[in-house]
């Protein structure tokens, strides 16, 4: 009981933090100070444009089922041996996989957990140092958007932002 006192606590302490730009102390939360797995900081960029991040809560779009793929940032993979559990909401279809962490990336496993679109997933990661749980919107990309400006719009309008970002720095490059 305690040590649910003293979690509890810490998780909803509040600290000052001084501002050096306006000579003023502002008080923040602690988990919003250390708990970057939340905010999506550090989250790096996944090494393909299909693969979904594993440490970040967005939208992502896909064009073909097979080519989707999840990947956790390096950081993230030397924690050690991680396992996922990946569970559509909507249908409770889930699987538990073990991620090594020579792994960058896994296919999703389409024959266990298919991907539908607009389903809300489930993805657990958990390992010696406990859990997070992420969660994703899959969209699938209709075929008929054969342009790149198009296929650019239609994820702005999804909310993967950070695929038109990638998919940007493609066609510039």
């Amino acid at each position: 009981m305690l040590i649910l006192i003293l979690l509890f606590s810490f998780n909803t302490a509040t600290v000052a933090e001084f501002d050096q730009n306006n000579s003023s102390y502002e008080p923040i939360k602690l988990t919003e100070k250390f708990d970057t797995r939340r905010r999506g900081i550090d989250c790096g960029t996944p090494p393909n444009i299909w693969s979904i991040s594993v440490c970040k809560k967005d939208a992502f779009c896909y064009a073909t089922p097979n080519e989707v793929s999840l990947w956790l940032p390096p950081a993230k993979r030397a924690e050690g041996s991680n396992f996922v559990t990946i569970e559509n909401l909507d249908t409770n279809q889930k699987i538990t996989k073990r991620w090594q962490v020579s792994d960058i990336t896994i296919p999703w496993p389409i024959e266990e957990v298919p991907l539908i679109t607009g389903a809300n997933y489930s993805i657990r990661m958990s390992n010696r140092n406990g859990a997070s749980v992420y969660s994703v919107i899959l969209n699938a990309m209709p075929p008929e958007l054969l342009e790149v400006a198009q296929q650019i719009e239609w994820m702005k309008e999804k909310g993967c932002t950070k695929q038109v970002e990638m998919l940007l720095e493609e066609q510039n490059a």
